[in-house]
């Protein structure tokens, strides 16, 4: 389910996945896991849990091409399976 809020859209399903937002440069996204819950070997993710951002989640991904949307996706379904807090 997409929920448009002022400066981002939510995506949900039982609880919000994902923020995204549109900026001219591309897509911000925010990975809603709690630091230390994503796997990401390429270190494309950046930790946002002691910084103010718009979306929720400790974790922004900036995409400006296609190169990574493969993987970046493989980061977005973990969302989508249960977590312990660590």
């Amino acid at each position: 389910e997409l929920n448009y809020r002022k400066k981002y859209i939510a995506f949900e399903k039982h609880r919000q996945l994902l923020s995204m937002q549109i900026q001219k440069s591309g897509l911000k996204l925010w990975i809603n896991l709690k630091k230390g819950q994503l796997d990401d070997p390429k270190h494309l993710a950046k930790d946002v849990s002691n910084i103010g951002h718009n979306g929720t989640g400790d974790y922004e991904v900036s995409i400006k091409d296609t190169e990574h949307l493969e993987y970046i996706m493989s980061l977005i379904k973990q969302t989508l399976r249960p977590h312990q807090s660590k």
